[in-house]
C-alpha cells in the first residue's frame, strides 16, 4: 500500500509493452468483457438509494481490470473530429497506457481510435498524474477501483479510493454558473434526479487533466454530463456524454460503464478497519524511495532492505 504509486510506475514501464496482458488489463481496451454478462442480484432494492462503495474492480479493489460487463478504462472509441485545437492537444499527449506506439499490436487493431494504439513508456510521457497531479472527473470514473457515494441531504460527495480524493455533486437546487472565472480540477457540479436517474451535469473543468488515460484532452469549456441509474441491487450503470466546442466537433458518447456494489466488510486493513482505503498518491514517498535507492547510495550511505 504505502509505496503503491511508485511500485505501479515501474510495473507500468514493463506492462506497456507486453503484447496481449497490457491491453486487456493495463491498456483497457474491453477484451474481458466479451464473457458471458453475470447474473444479476435479484434483491430488492431502492433505485434512488446510491450510498454505498461501489467498483468496477475485478477484484473489488486492490490491482486488477474492469470487472466484467463493467466496460473498458477508456471513455469511448467513437471519438468525434478534433477542432484544429483539439488535434494539437492531442498531439501534444503522450499517454503510457494502450497498445504500444507502432507494434504489431497496434497494426493489428485498426478498428481502434489511434489514441488507444499509441502508448509510449512513462519516461517519455505526459501524463500529469504521474506527478501526483489530481485526475479530474472522468477519468476519476472510469478508473477501476472504489468509489464511495457518501449522500447528503444537500449534496452528494464521490471518494475515489484510488489517489483519496473528493469530488462534491451539489443537489441544493443552485444553478451551474454562467461564466467560469476560475477552472477547478474537479469542475462544478450540480446533479438532480429525473425520475429513476440522477443527472449531474459539470462544467468549469481544468483543461489539464485528460478525459480519461488513453491521453484525449478536454479544454476549460468542456460539459460533461452523467447519468447513473441504478439498475439491480448490486449494479450501477453510468452513461456520460462530453460537448466540448473548442476541441471536439460534435458530442462525444461514451461506452456504457457499470459499478458493483461492494459489501461493507469487502474493504478490510490487516487491523480489521473496514472502509475505503486511503490510496493516496504522495509525492513524498517518491523523494523517500528516490534517496533510498539511488541518492544515498551514490553517498555511500546504505540501508538495509
Amino acid at each position: 500500500m504505502r509505496n503503491r504509486f511508485v511500485i505501479a510506475i515501474a510495473l507500468m514501464a514493463v506492462l506497456i509493452f507486453s503484447l496481449v496482458v497490457i491491453a486487456q488489463n493495463r491498456g483497457g481496451q474491453g477484451a474481458q468483457n466479451n464473457a458471458a454478462a453475470p447474473a444479476r442480484d435479484t434483491r430488492p432494492f431502492n433505485a434512488k438509494d446510491l450510498a454505498g462503495i461501489w467498483s468496477r474492480n475485478s477484484n473489488g479493489y486492490g490491482g486488477g481490470g474492469t470487472c466484467r460487463d463493467c466496460g473498458d478504462r477508456g471513455f469511448g472509441n467513437n471519438v468525434p473530429p478534433f477542432t484544429p485545437l483539439g488535434q494539437k492537444m492531442f498531439d501534444a499527449n503522450k499517454p503510457s497506457y494502450g497498445r504500444a506506439l507502432g507494434s504489431d499490436d497496434a497494426k493489428a487493431h485498426p478498428e481502434e481510435h489511434i489514441g488507444r494504439r499509441r502508448a509510449v513508456p512513462p519516461a517519455n510521457g505526459t501524463d500529469l498524474y504521474q506527478s501526483c497531479n489530481p485526475q479530474g472527473v472522468p477519468r476519476a470514473l472510469i478508473y477501476p477501483d472504489p468509489v464511495e457515494f457518501i449522500v447528503l441531504p444537500d449534496r452528494i460527495i464521490q471518494n475515489f479510493e484510488w489517489t483519496y480524493s473528493w469530488r462534491t455533486i451539489w443537489t441544493d437546487g443552485r444553478q451551474l454558473p454562467k461564466e467560469v472565472d476560475l477552472a477547478r480540477w474537479w469542475g462544478y457540479s450540480v446533479g438532480r434526479w429525473d425520475g429513476d436517474t440522477f443527472v449531474v451535469d459539470s462544467i468549469g473543468h481544468d483543461d489539464r487533466t485528460w478525459v480519461d488515460h488513453f491521453g484525449y484532452p478536454h479544454s476549460d469549456q468542456m460539459h460533461l454530463q452523467e447519468r447513473y441509474r441504478r439498475v439491480s441491487y448490486d449494479t450501477l450503470e453510468l452513461n456520460m456524454w462530453i460537448e466540448d466546442p473548442k476541441v471536439y466537433v460534435g458530442r462525444w458518447n461514451a461506452d456504457v460503464k457499470r459499478f458493483k456494489l461492494l459489501p461493507k466488510d469487502a474493504i478490510k486493513t490487516p487491523e480489521g478497519w473496514t472502509g475505503i482505503l486511503e490510496d493516496l498518491c504522495a509525492p513524498v514517498e517518491d523523494v523517500e524511495q528516490f534517496n533510498k535507492n539511488i541518492r544515498d547510495p551514490a553517498g555511500g550511505v546504505f540501508h538495509n532492505k
